[in-house]
Order: C-alpha cells, then sequence, then structure tokens
C-alpha cells in the first residue's frame, strides 16, 4: 500500500482537539452496561455494545482511512465530514515527521477528541506499519524483513518485534499492518525484500515469532505493551506471474494449501494474531477482496478465525475499478462485505456507502452488524477501552533507546551471510591493516528499505569503519566508485514513493567516478566494495500511475560490475558487501570476488555490525532463506521443487544455483554426523525424534544452523525432493561437539490436499540433515 508522510504536527494541532488534560467523560457514562465488565470476553463485550449502536455507529467503525488525508483536513471533526461523524475504524499512518514525544502528543490528542464525540466513548485503532520496526520519526530500526529471516533465529525476532511493539504502542498505535508473511518465489517482485524467504516452514516459525512479539502470547487480552498483528497478503501474493506486482496468481488449490497458506495457519491457529489483511491480487479469476471461500469458508468456518479482516489499500473499491468483477462501487463494497472484509483501509472508502445501501434494501444490516462486531472486539481484546493513550514521555525513552540499538546490531550480526570466502581472506587482521579504501554506491549511505521512515538514520558502512580504525590504528578512505541510480549521492534520503520515476545513474559520470576509485585505491592495502541495490530499484510498485518496483535483471545494476572489475585487477585484498533489497544474482562476484559478505538491508547499527564481521570480533553466522538463481532464465530456482523440476539441465549452463537454499559460510569450520531416529519404523500419526552430532572442527567460536529436510519417497501425489521440517542455530567452542535434537510431528510427514485436509500415507520417508539444503546427510524411516 502507498503511504504519504504529508501528515504535520501543525495540521493536527489545528483541529481543535481536546487539550491534553480534558479527558472525556463519555467512557465512563454507563458504568452497567455489560460492554464495560471487563470480566467478560471481548466477544461478548463487542456483542453488547454493537446491539446498542445505530446503523449508521456501526458502519463507521468499518472506515480507516489515512491520517495524511484526513487530518490535515480542518473539516475533520465538523457535522458535514464523511468520517468521525459517527465515530471510526481506525487511522492510518499517524506517525508524524516530528519527533517521538511530539507524535505521541498529537496522537493522544487525536484519540481524546474521538472518545469524546463518540456516544459510547469508543476509541479509534491507530494502525502503524512495522515491518523492520515502527515506520515513524524518531523510532528503532531493525535489519529489513528478508535480512532477519537469514539470522535462523526466531526467539531474536521475537525479542526485536516485543521491542517495536513497546515503541508503537507508546504512542498510541495499538495495531500494526505487519507481518508480510508472503512467499517469496520470485525475487524479481520489488517487495521481495519485506518477506521472510521461499520456505513455507521458516516463514510460518518466523510468523509465529513476529505474533508472539508484537502480540505477546495467546491470551484472551492482550498485554499492555503489546499491538495486534495483521498478517499479510492473504493469499497468494508472492506467486505473482512475472514476479510483478498486483499480477495474478496462477496457483492450484494444493500449492496453496502446502505453500502458501502454511504461514497463515500457524499465525491465525497456532499464535492468535487478531487481524489480517487481504491480498492485491487474485487466484483463478477472484480476487481476494471479493473471495469468500478464502476470507469466510476457510479462514473462519474451517481455521475458527475470529478476528478482523482489513482490506488492502484502496482494494474494495477496485473489485469495480481494477478487477471489472462489479458492476460500480456500490456493488463492490457489498461485494467485499459479504466476503468477509470487515474494515476497509482507503480514503473516502465504498464503505461510506453501507448504511444507505442498507436502508436502500441492496444489503442486509445483518452483514454490517457482523463486521462492526468483529472489529469492536479486537478494539476490545488490544485494550482500547482500558487504555487507548498515548504517553509522550515513555515515547521519547524507547525511541531508539541504547537497549533497542544493541537489538538492531545483534540482528545484524546474527544476520549477515558468508557467501564466499576463498583462502580465508576474512577476517582481516586489524593489527596488520594500515589503510582502507570504503567504495561504491552503498557504502556512505544507510539503506532500510521499504516502510521505513526518511530520512534513513543510522550508521552507514563508511561510518562503520571509520569507527572501527579509530579504535584499531588504521586509516581510511572513501571514493564512491559510482552510483546506481540518479539521486543518489550518498544521502540517506532515496525516495521510495514508486510515483516516482527510478532513472538509472549516468554511465558516463560512473565511469569517471570508477577511475577516481581506483586511484583512490593507490596506498589501500583492503578494499571494502559496497555494492547491490537501494530503494529505487526494490520497492512497492504502486497502482497508481506507471510506479515500478519490480525487475526483469537480477544482476547488480548500472556499472556496479566495471568498478569491481577494475579494483580487482589491482591485486589488493577486496571484499565485496552487498546491500540491498531483493535477493540478488552476482555472478560476476561469485566468479571474481574473492569474499562476499551479503547483509541485505541490515538496519540502523549495519555499519558497526559489517566492520565488526569483516574483522572477526563477530564471526558470521547467517543462512540465505532463500535460492540465489544464477540468472532470471533459472526462475523459479526456489529448492523445494518436484522430481522433474530440477533434473536437467540447460544447453549451455547447468541447472544448479548460484547458492543454495540455507548456504552461509563462517570463520570456522562444522562437521555434522549422520542423523539418527529414534525409531526406523513408525504408524502414522506417530511422532519420532531425530537427533545429529554437530561438531566444530575449526579454530574459532562459532554458530551453526543445522537443518533437516524430509523427502516422502512414494506419495499418491507427487512430492518435493525435499522440504525443511526442523533447524537450530547452535554455538559451539573450537573442538566443541553437541547433539542437535529435533522432533518431527505427525503432520510433518503428511501434506494436504486440494480441500486442505492432512494426507498422512504409509510409505519410506529420507531424513536428510547438514548445513545447508544441498550438503545433506540420510537416513530413512519408514511409516506403516
Amino acid at each position: 500500500m502507498k503511504i504519504d508522510r504529508r501528515t504535520t504536527l501543525a495540521g493536527f494541532a489545528g483541529l481543535g482537539f481536546a487539550a491534553a488534560g480534558n479527558f472525556s467523560s463519555a467512557l465512563y457514562a454507563r458504568e452497567g452496561d455489560d460492554f464495560r465488565d471487563k470480566s467478560l470476553s471481548p466477544a461478548r463485550r463487542a456483542k453488547a455494545l454493537v446491539a446498542l449502536m445505530t446503523l449508521d455507529e456501526l458502519g463507521a467503525q468499518l472506515n480507516c482511512p489515512r491520517a495524511a488525508d484526513v487530518m490535515a483536513d480542518a473539516k475533520a471533526f465538523e457535522a458535514d465530514f464523511p468520517y468521525f461523524r459517527h465515530g471510526i475504524g481506525g487511522v492510518y499512518s499517524a506517525s508524524l515527521e516530528a519527533g517521538p514525544a511530539d507524535n505521541a502528543r498529537a496522537v493522544l490528542a487525536l484519540q481524546r477528541e474521538v472518545v469524546s464525540r463518540s456516544r459510547f466513548g469508543i476509541p479509534a485503532f491507530i494502525f502503524e506499519e512495522c515491518l523492520a520496526g515502527l515506520l515513524a520519526d524518531g523510532a528503532t530500526q531493525y535489519p529489513q524483513a528478508m535480512a532477519m529471516a537469514c539470522a535462523f533465529n526466531p526467539e531474536l525476532v521475537t525479542r526485536v518485534f516485543a521491542a517495536t511493539a513497546k515503541e508503537a504502542r507508546s504512542r498510541g498505535a495499538q495495531a500494526c499492518f505487519s507481518p508480510n508473511i508472503d512467499i517469496c518465489t520470485d525475487p524479481r517482485w520489488g517487495r521481495s525484500e519485506e518477506t521472510w524467504g521461499e520456505d513455507p516452514y521458516v516463514v510460518s516459525v518466523s510468523a509465529r515469532a513476529i505474533v508472539a512479539g508484537l502480540q505477546g502470547a495467546p491470551a484472551e487480552y492482550l498485554p499492555p505493551d503489546r499491538i495486534a498483528t495483521s498478517v499479510k497478503h492473504f493469499a497468494g501474493y508472492g506467486q505473482g506471474i512475472g514476479g510483478r506486482n498486483f499480477a495474478p496468481s496462477h496457483i492450484g488449490p494444493v500449492e496453496l494449501h502446502n505453500v502458501v497458506l502454511p504461514p497463515f495457519r500457524a499465525a491465525i491457529k497456532d499464535s492468535g494474531s487478531v487481524g489480517l489483511m487481504a491480498s492485491h491480487g487474485e487466484i483463478d479469476g477472484v480476487p481476494a477482496h471479493a473471495d469468500k471461500a478464502l476470507l469466510s469458508d476457510l479462514l473462519r468456518d474451517d481455521w475458527g478465525f475470529d478476528g478482523y479482516v482489513v482490506s488492502d489499500w484502496d482494494d474494495v473499491r477496485r473489485i469495480h475499478s481494477l478487477h471489472g468483477v462489479a458492476k460500480d462501487e456500490a456493488e463492490a463494497a457489498i461485494m467485499g462485505l459479504k466476503a468477509g472484509v470487515d474494515l476497509e483501509l482507503a480514503n473516502n472508502g465504498v464503505y461510506l456507502m453501507l448504511p444507505d445501501l442498507v436502508r436502500q434494501g441492496k444489503l442486509e444490516e445483518s452483514y454490517v452488524r457482523r463486521a462492526a462486531e468483529r472489529v469492536l472486539a479486537a478494539k476490545f481484546k488490544c485494550g482500547l477501552f482500558d487504555q487507548p493513550w498515548a504517553e509522550p514521555a515513555k515515547a521519547a525513552a524507547l525511541a531508539r533507546s541504547k537497549e533497542h540499538r544493541a537489538l538492531a546490531r545483534k540482528m545484524a550480526e546474527e544476520s549477515a551471510v558468508l557467501l564466499k570466502n576463498d583462502a580465508g581472506l576474512l577476517p582481516l587482521n586489524k593489527r596488520e591493516t594500515k589503510r582502507v579504501l570504503v567504495v561504491g554506491p552503498n557504502a556512505a549511505s544507510v539503506h532500510l528499505g521499504g516502510y521505513s521512515p526518511k530520512p534513513f538514520v543510522g550508521v552507514s558502512v563508511l561510518d562503520g569503519l571509520r569507527d572501527y580504525g579509530r579504535r584499531a590504528g588504521f586509516e581510511v578512505d572513501y571514493a564512491p566508485g559510482c552510483r546506481i541510480t540518479a539521486g543518489d549521492e550518498g544521502q540517506n534520503e532515496i525516495e521510495t514513493d514508486a510515483a516516482d520515476e527510478s532513472v538509472q545513474a549516468d554511465p558516463t559520470l560512473n565511469r569517471q567516478l570508477i577511475a577516481e576509485a581506483v586511484a583512490a585505491a593507490g596506498d589501500a592495502d583492503v578494499i571494502v566494495m559496497c555494492l547491490g541495490g537501494n530503494e529505487a530499484t526494490a520497492r512497492e510498485a504502486y497502482f497508481a500511475g506507471d510506479s515500478r518496483g519490480d525487475r526483469d535483471d537480477l544482476e547488480l545494476l548500472g556499472e556496479q560490475n566495471e568498478l569491481a572489475e577494475a579494483l580487482l585487477a589491482l591485486g589488493k585484498k577486496t571484499i565485496a558487501v552487498l546491500i540491498h533489497g531483493r535477493p540478488l544474482s552476482p555472478q560476476f562476484l561469485a566468479a571474481e570476488c574473492p569474499a562476499i559478505l551479503d547483509a541485505f538491508y541490515p538496519g540502523e547499527e549495519g555499519g558497526l555490525a559489517i566492520a565488526g564481521i569483516l574483522f572477526g570480533d563477530v564471526n558470521p553466522s547467517g543462512k540465505l532463506p532463500v535460492t540465489i538463481a544464477r540468472n532470471v532464465g533459472q526462475l523459479p530456482a526456489f529448492y523445494y521443487q518436484k522430481p522433474t523440476g530440477k533434473f536437467r539441465n540447460y544447453v549451455f549452463s547447468d541447472s544448479t544455483p548460484l547458492y543454495p537454499f540455507g548456504h552461509g559460510l563462517s570463520y570456522t569450520s562444522f562437521d555434522t554426523g549422520v542423523p539418527v531416529a529414534s525409531a526406523n519404523m513408525i504408524k502414522r500419526g506417530d511422532a519420532i525424534s531425530v537427533s545429529v552430532a554437530v561438531r566444530n572442527t575449526g579454530t574459532r567460536r562459532g554458530k551453526e544452523v543445522v537443518q533437516l529436510y524430509l523427502r516422502d519417497e512414494i506419495a499418491s501425489r507427487t512430492q518435493p525432493v525435499k522440504l525443511l521440517r526442523g533447524f537450530e542455530k547452535v554455538a559451539l567452542d573450537p573442538g566443541q561437539e553437541r547433539r542437535v535434537q529435533f522432533r518431527l510431528a505427525p503432520e510433518d510427514f503428511g501434506f494436504r490436499d486440494a480441500n486442505g485436509d492432512l494426507v498422512l500415507e504409509a510409505g519410506r520417508f529420507s531424513v536428510m540433515v547438514g548445513t545447508d539444503s544441498e550438503k545433506l546427510k540420510t537416513t530413512s524411516i519408514v511409516m506403516t
């Protein structure tokens, strides 16, 4: 969805909000009402409140406009303004381009005004984005989602999102439109960076970890420092044809249930996500926002989901205006509501028509009441009727606190992936290093990715190495080397609004910069090349206008390879650090550069983390959550292909990836033994444990991600050649050995049919354990 950050504090302050001390008594006016009884369940309280509300009040709870457009309007609280007249469901993106305390004060004033004008003191949901930290000025920014997936550390992920929830709640937010748990099977897609990779198991584990961090453990009421999640995009959004945003998903029901839906099932059935956002796209000709089979039959009837479904931006209207399956906006509103979309995220949305459509006899009031009840139940669950207020002092204390910045650095350290390290070039010896040249388009600027506040605040690789050099006693020089896009002159504010055109940098200027970089390298004994992508080359391609964010090429853009070739020809110690969003296919670097560290977007502390890794203070332990294809011609390249999917090579190249799923090197070495099952023969429905010895065979302490894969050798439907079914990150001293234990549940041996039912079949299963998806040792289990 598109974010407009034009809201200003002055705009909020000019609306006549209640003063901070003027507190509405409407919230406490009728203590005898059941909806105020905290001993009752959120659903019971919502039902009691809905029974007291008028049709217009109920309809108002189904609207969620954007703060930038609504609150900047001086008529926002006048009687004829369409919002707030009868209440409001929520307001999106109320974080201002102001400091944390000012942001919190403005949201506090807004919420008090909303409550004071409601007959029943109903607060508004304040929704924010929390993709990799709170999208708000001054909030802590962690590594991008794809980077965090590289850590293979769900406990650390939970800590990151618990910290994010605290920052969001202190500013008055009670819910967010996160996480993105789409499966990334096509890296051409500009939103790949927002996902947690290609593997349904990894994304499912990540979904549980994120929901646990943002919401806390499943409970009737959320803790007061947590916020509701809206897992997205339901469903199949990551499978758009051609890697193009909004494109249809050509997937069958078996693929849907086995690849796309597992993370949503985990987030909802296991972790209790309060909310869910529908997809922009369509499956088999049915737009997600009009898909009753998906949003009601499966989600609610089969899975038992009792939270709210929110539209993606303006997508209920697009049932008519884009997909063309409704004759007009009124029919689109009816279709969306009946399908199961409870809350419309839009300005001047089509759900504003709903009360009149009921009065005209075109829509049953029961659908409006049903949706309002779901939204209100979520408000009760999230504590809006108990403590909806922002806390300016707490917001200021939490924003980019020492503890949260340390957490961002820890995640950056754990998520960096060492792709290549020929002859043990890394780590560098700080005592032998005299002068380092830091060069490249991503050296001097901070890159946080989409859904991050601008200007980007943090530590660049250049700044991180300069800081390290001051302490270690070596000099650090800088040369830009080249640019990726026009306007990327080392600043920290690349435009991420895809309505703006992305323009490649001038090749002539780039070649001049390359010559200057070669000259600057004369006295350096180490060259660190910071290459990759930026927020103008991988981003959300919005539907408006000719916006672009997807690419048809995965190599380094522009003259970056020319820069690398020129510097590598100097024969100095040369390392490539990749900073980017979508997964790239750096074929030239993979062939020619002796050491490659892939950091994706490493967050605000990324420069410090990278410096520590390059000089060995931190031993890299990240693993790829995606398969790195050699080029776009290999796509799709995800590892869990069917038996006929990857056994033939191309005419002039083979079908092996550039780097396999799960790949990631260390400064030490590890060896895994042959897996041992607790039983070699089991019955259908039995659980089993598998153990494997892992040993640090090198000279440094390090962490290894031990990975367990399963293959059903004979089944009634063709099965993937392997599927990840477990992983554990273990830290070992040199020479230390540990036995890692995995538990395989009955469902790990099964697959889901076209109806979503679990199928368990007798037969032989290969159990494979190793350190990536190709370096595996195998044992067998027979199920009877």
